[in-house]
């Protein structure tokens, strides 16, 4: 939720509840999103007691994390499949806002970075790094951020330099026409798929409502898609159905169905 996850919020009173200054009156506990043709569920979460995320599953097992606290503000993320056990580890700044999240491999050497700045409350840009042969770290991937007046998500670009022997990569996926309902899955947007860990991102909100339309720019087979959603009664969406159409390249003219599906504890 809402990078940005509302998945740690529950639908129930918490006596003790941990929020951050923009996160939504509304709580929900979000499930799993299910994307037709995709492991399945794609994502899948379990709570505590205390309605906090204790558990979270990528692409049906691909990755498996415990999420574990510190003085109520997640302290790590501990992949626990067979064959990778990364630790996630947090740092925050003094406002309470996570600031790094360092990814230590399982000889306890670090060997990843993820820095957040922010700009007016809202993340402006969140870098990624890597340890290198040489021992240096060298930045992969830069995602920055602008948003609307209303504080949705406008536009996010994705710089991926030359490194590894694959070329530069840059392009920009833009966001409209947002309804006022609320949004439970802008945590995906940044994350990077089976290429990389899953970051639990309470209070740091992308998108507080539903976007109505997605177009890429900056790639060789541009797309654009327009949604549609169907609403539970709190106004959590059950389903996201949409047209993709390619707007460029090869592809251009061609359109297929889209469809992402929610379910709540």
């Amino acid at each position: 939720m809402a990078l940005a996850m509302m998945i740690i919020s529950c639908k129930k009173d918490n006596k003790n509840p941990i929020t951050s200054p923009d996160e939504p009156t509304t709580k929900i506990l979000l499930k799993d999103i299910i994307i037709p043709h995709l492991p399945s569920p794609y994502y899948h979460f379990e709570y505590g007691s205390d309605s906090l995320v204790n558990k979270a599953d990528f692409a049906s097992g691909y990755y498996i994390y415990d999420v574990l606290y510190d003085n109520g503000r997640i302290g790590e993320m501990r992949n626990n499949i067979i064959v990778n056990h990364d630790t996630l580890r947090y740092v925050y700044d003094n406002t309470g806002r996570v600031m790094m999240v360092n990814f230590i491999d399982e000889d306890n050497l670090l060997k990843r970075h993820v820095a957040f700045t922010y700009n007016t409350g809202k993340v402006s840009q969140i870098i990624w790094d890597h340890k290198a042969n040489s021992g240096d770290f060298i930045v992969d991937r830069t995602l920055t951020f602008t948003y609307h007046a209303d504080g949705n998500l406008k536009d996010m670009s994705d710089h991926r330099p030359a490194v590894s022997g694959a070329g530069e990569n840059n392009f920009t996926t833009h966001y409209d026409n947002y309804d006022d309902k609320i949004n439970v899955d802008d945590f995906t947007l940044i994350h990077d798929g089976i290429h990389d860990h899953l970051l639990v991102l309470p209070g740091l909100h992308l998108q507080k409502n539903n976007p109505g339309k997605e177009w890429v720019t900056g790639i060789t087979e541009e797309y654009t898609v327009n949604y549609h959603y169907t609403y539970n009664a709190d106004h959590t969406p059950l389903l996201k159905s949409g047209e993709l159409t390619f707007t460029s390249g090869t592809k251009a003219g061609q359109k297929f169905d889209v469809s992402t599906s929610y379910s709540y504890y």
